[in-house]
């Protein structure tokens, strides 16, 4: 604890804040993802209650760039103001991107500065693509490397672009085509029948299959038809008789039950596909499978 001490004390020298921190209390934590500080202003000055690591890893760093923030808010050029904040409760998501933005400013002057750290480039680029995976992996890297490479940032700034970072970054006249990371995104949180025949642009296409939807909804009356992230499966007695899968925009994957021998078969559907064979398929297999489980 002791030399956890003094490294607080050498950073908050080497920041020039010293004298704005009146006292620092340094309790435990079991993970780097817990670490924090709490600040509490007093008299012009301002105790902070630190939460850090127990685990000696970039020990320094770690320390630093805690304190680092508590600088951001003694700086009066970076004009902070926490009723400006996105509310954690109300603007959860808001509040993750603002967590974000603030985080990896901190980070690259850590980077300029030569101060290893838990959460270098890569690691810190990797979390701000998965939280914005909605925009596509290739806007979402552009943006961070926009982000990372600004040399400064006010507290208003952070808190704008936690609202309107596509509108600050992207051209949102540009037509955009999703990619397979957001396709795949969108079917994992709004997974529907309708949703993924409308992932086919070719309406010959999406005739055949929303055809051959009616007919076994019609045909095999035991069965319930399902969607779900990757597809639209078709359920027989707690069991997959067959799935449809768009495999890009104009062919679909239809995987079937063979109920004689307890195999599946795959086949491709296209434009060109004859939808009655399809079918006829089926209503044979689904007629052994029924047979089979009466029996």
């Amino acid at each position: 604890m002791q030399t956890r001490k003094a490294l607080v004390q050498t950073i908050i020298n080497n920041l020039g804040i010293a004298h704005n921190v009146n006292n620092v209390v340094i309790e435990g934590t079991d993970s780097p993802w817990l670490e924090k500080a709490l600040i509490k202003r007093k008299k012009g000055s301002l105790d902070v209650k630190t939460f850090i690591w127990t685990d000696d890893a970039f020990l320094y760093g770690r320390i630093y760039r805690i304190f680092l923030y508590i600088a951001d808010v003694l700086d009066p050029a970076f004009l902070y103001n926490p009723r400006m904040t996105p509310d954690e409760e109300k603007e959860s998501v808001t509040r993750d991107r603002y967590n974000q933005i603030w985080s990896l400013y901190v980070d690259s002057r850590m980077e300029r500065l030569g101060i290893e750290s838990f959460f270098d480039r890569r690691l810190r680029k990797n979390l701000f693509i998965d939280l914005e995976s909605r925009l596509g992996w290739t806007d979402a890297g552009d943006i961070f490397d926009g982000l990372w490479s600004r040399p400064s940032f006010t507290y208003p700034e952070i808190v704008d672009l936690s609202y309107h970072l596509e509108e600050r970054f992207l051209d949102l006249e540009r037509p955009r085509v999703l990619s397979m990371e957001q396709d795949i995104a969108h079917n994992l949180h709004h997974a529907s029948v309708g949703n993924h025949l409308d992932r086919l642009n070719s309406p010959k296409l999406w005739e055949i299959v929303n055809d051959l939807l009616s007919f076994a909804a019609y045909s095999c009356r035991d069965g319930t038809i399902i969607p779900c992230h990757y597809g639209i499966v078709f359920m027989y007695n707690n069991k997959v008789f067959f799935e449809l899968i768009p495999s890009d925009r104009k062919t679909v994957v239809l995987t079937m039950l063979d109920p004689r021998s307890e195999r599946y078969d795959t086949f491709e559907i296209t434009e060109d596909s004859n939808t009655v064979d399809i079918q006829k398929n089926i209503k044979d297999r689904y007629s052994v499978l029924s047979l089979h489980a009466q029996n």
